[in-house]
């Protein structure tokens, strides 16, 4: 589901970004910044690139369903905070475009914090509701984090993605279903 829900997420502020600035090609691409040597990737050139920096479980999740009793024993979902990072790999001569394209999908996910199968019809199925929020971190916190990343920083911004939910449905156990009530006592 985390793959699903980074491809969905891109897609959604591709398709917005495209509308904004009148550009048929992908703004946003998947993936680290660098290679394994330090390189910038490709795909990441002079784009917003989304990756993942953390997977977190979520012990309250929102809307659980927890308090409905199953018949059927199965392991209760996992419910995930992903935190994803979207950064501008732009060259130095546009470093412009780049805080130009984090400002619009700022807005994007201002203007669309909630996104459901109702909101979006094209929501991976497995995916009842995701949540995106501004994750702050402090000045230490990014240093120590693109430290962590192995790159120099660029401009940027950490999402925390909330209602991942991972079931693989595995059945555990049957509970059979209670019939009639059954008396052991005789009548005196």
């Amino acid at each position: 589901m985390i793959d699903q829900t980074l491809v969905f997420i891109t897609d959604r502020l591709n398709a917005h970004l495209s509308a904004v600035f009148s550009v048929p090609e992908p703004l946003v691409a998947i993936g680290p910044l660098s290679d394994a040597e330090g390189k910038p990737t490709a795909e990441a050139r002079n784009r917003l690139t989304l990756f993942l920096t953390n997977i977190a479980q979520d012990t309250v999740p929102r809307g659980s369903q927890s308090r409905h009793a199953r018949s059927v024993g199965q392991a209760p979902p996992v419910h995930l905070d992903i935190y994803v990072m979207l950064a501008s790999g732009h060259d130095p001569e546009i470093y412009g475009e780049g805080l130009k394209l984090i400002s619009a999908a700022l807005m994007f996910f201002q203007s669309t914090p909630v996104m459901t199968p109702r909101t979006a019809p094209d929501m991976p199925a497995g995916l009842s509701q995701l949540s995106v929020e501004i994750a702050n971190l402090k000045v230490e916190e990014i240093g120590q984090l693109w430290g962590n990343l192995g790159g120099r920083y660029v401009p940027s911004v950490m999402f925390k993605v909330r209602s991942v939910m991972i079931d693989a449905g595995d059945v555990t156990a049957i509970t059979p279903l209670v019939r009639a009530p059954s008396s052991t006592a005789e009548a005196s």
